[in-house]
């Protein structure tokens, strides 16, 4: 920037933020300034229409030591059996930009290294492990393999990630402490290897907010440290171990403000070990909760975004699940995908190329304040109530993660919350096979476990549904757009109902026009429609909305008649003459149409 600019911006006076409020207030012409433009999230942080520098003084800033590298791992997860084929797939995976292996192995008792490592160097590239319960074995086997190859254990970096509590959290099954122990004793041969990697994604597939997610799995990390220690390890042997592995969703902005938010206050709560904090890496990985069955494919536009909040954030590692998963066990090109969108960001976005970009920006750092300051509330309030595992028998976690996806579950029922191709911009013709895999059922420890959905699950249920009666019945729901009286409205609303019956796969036959309400009536009455949604005005309602009811129930009573919009001073009227419901922008799409599947699809 030249002298001569410089001078230009010294010609004005700074504004300062009460300014702006003043001015904001005067455009809104009397409406109420924190009605109208400031929104709460779910973690009940106010959020403004705007932010100055002034929105930064007082506040507690954190650098971000994890941005000032900008270099991350880009993991791929590989299912192991007994075969040859996971070898194959990771000498493949490689060939695409993998600097990490996230070995996800089921039965540890059947790896063997020379097969599934084979062709594979060890201290070039990161070799980590997934396990439902600790395997002292496994983890002694691999680093004898390690240095029969004649590499020193200093030299390979990974983790192993057999988080106990988040088991017993969804399966019930006992913590195997011991066996955790005896793992970090092996672990702690390799200064660069962590051992005690503890995952977030059980309370966010099961629907937590993001204060939830990282106040509980701090809570789970005071009472894992307790729990080894009392298997007779130091602390000084447990917390250098220490890794976390968040899930991310697509809340863009929030997801950036978590990892800086929870990094202070584990260095906090870390600190009062009186030992020297360790730097504690994150492994960011996209949650199942905001990923789709149906349209898939824009699931590889959320992966994107997820990635681009974890990487602007400061994860250290990245793990892009291809976007098909949901469905299906995806092949090498979905993976290919995947492992791109971390290799586009660096490659040609240039994410690796500025340290720590989110810095300084008034808004992030005024969320990632906010969210550390209730992080930590909350983490005290589990404390206080006797840690993890206590608060967890007692309930209090499953009550809180509970509520908090009944709201969400709420906003997306009726489309306050948009999941493109799911209850917006549908894809009616699309047909996929839910086909869930069955857990093995879980152990009754006496509370309630977590249970992992997607977000869009009851979407999915109600285009099952309508699937499942046309595989049995030969047929689909027909809706029939009934439209007169001011064209804008008529238009706008019509595109409302075909939209709002679409999330469930009904047939649209089409938007009909008609000059009068009660030829409307008579021309649909006569269709074979089994529903008719009239679509007009709430003043052409009070002309003719009494007509096209009375018209249409004379002439056939066994469709369904709604109507698009809600003219709260005569809809009781409307009712009388004929009309069964109505639709708006607060229905509970969830609700209605599956009230609607339970009347239409009896035979």
């Amino acid at each position: 920037m030249t002298d001569d600019n410089l001078e230009l911006f010294s010609a004005f006076e700074p504004v300062s933020k009460k300014t702006w409020k003043e001015t904001a207030i005067a455009d809104l012409k009397g409406a109420d300034f924190d009605r109208r433009l400031v929104w709460k999230t779910d973690e009940e942080i106010a959020v403004q229409p705007f932010y100055t520098a002034e929105d930064l003084q007082g506040l507690s800033l954190f650098p971000n030591k994890a941005c000032a590298k900008r270099k991350w791992t880009n993991y791929v997860e590989v299912e192991v059996g007994g075969d040859p084929a996971a070898n194959q797939f990771i000498l493949r995976m490689m060939e695409f930009g993998v600097t990490g292996i996230l070995l996800n192995i089921p039965d540890p008792g059947n790896t063997d290294f020379d097969i599934l490592l084979k062709d594979i160097h060890p201290a070039k590239i990161k070799i980590a492990f997934k396990l439902h319960k600790p395997s002292p074995e496994l983890l002694q086997r691999y680093f004898s393999f390690v240095t029969a190859q004649g590499i020193s254990l200093a030299n390979i970096r990974g983790f192993v990630q057999s988080d106990v509590l988040e088991e017993w959290s969804v399966t019930g099954a006992e913590p195997g402490y011991k066996e955790l122990a005896e793992q970090l004793k092996i672990t702690a041969q390799a200064a660069h290897f962590r051992g005690l990697m503890l995952s977030s994604h059980a309370f966010v597939n099961a629907g937590s907010g993001i204060v939830q997610e990282c106040a509980f799995i701090l809570n789970k990390l005071a009472d894992t440290i307790e729990m080894l220690e009392k298997e007779g390890l130091e602390r000084e042997q447990i917390i250098p171990q220490i890794a976390l592995h968040l899930a991310i969703t697509g809340d863009y902005f929030f997801e950036m403000a978590k990892i800086r938010a929870i990094r202070p206050v584990l260095s906090a709560i870390l600190e009062r070990y009186n030992i020297t904090v360790p730097y504690i890496p994150i492994l960011s990985s996209n949650s199942a909760w905001s990923k789709s069955l149906y349209d898939p494919t824009v699931n590889m536009l959320r992966n994107t975004t997820e990635a681009m909040s974890a990487i602007l954030g400061g994860c250290d590692a990245i793990l892009i699940n291809p976007h098909d998963s949901t469905y299906k066990n995806p092949d090498e090109f979905s993976h290919r995908i995947a492992l791109n969108i971390s290799n586009l960001l660096k490659e040609e976005s240039y994410f690796d190329k500025v340290s720590d970009p989110t810095a300084g920006a008034y808004y992030i750092e005024t969320i990632t304040s906010g969210l550390a300051e209730k992080i930590l509330g909350l983490y005290k309030e589990m404390e206080a109530s006797g840690g993890y595992i206590e608060s967890f028998k007692k309930g209090l976690i499953q009550q809180k993660i509970s509520a908090s996806k009944q709201k969400k579950e709420a906003e997306i029922a009726t489309r306050k919350k948009v999941y493109v191709g799911m209850n917006k911009y549908v894809n009616a013709q699309e047909k996929i096979s839910l086909k869930e895999a069955s857990a093995a059922p879980a152990a009754d420890p006496g509370f309630p476990l977590l249970h992992s959905q997607r977000a869009t699950k009851n979407f999915e249920w109600l285009r099952q549904r309508t699937q499942q009666y046309f595989e049995q019945m030969g047929k689909i729901p027909k809706v029939y757009l009934a439209c007169f009286g001011n064209q804008a409205t008529r238009n706008a609303r019509a595109a409302f109902s075909a939209e709002f019956f679409g999330t469930a796969a009904f047939e649209i036959i089409g938007q009909f026009f008609f000059e009068e309400a009660e030829k409307g009536a008579e021309e649909s009455a006569k269709s074979d429609a089994d529903i008719v949604v009239i679509c007009s005005s709430d003043a052409e309602y009070e002309t003719g909305g009494k007509i096209f009811a009375e018209t249409f129930k004379q002439l056939n009573k066994d469709k369904k008649l709604i109507l698009a919009g809600y003219p709260a001073d005569i809809i009781e009227s409307l009712k009388q003459a004929g009309v069964d419901d109505c639709i708006h922008q607060k229905t509970n799409v969830v609700e209605f149409i599956t009230a609607l599947q339970n009347e239409l699809f009896v035979h």
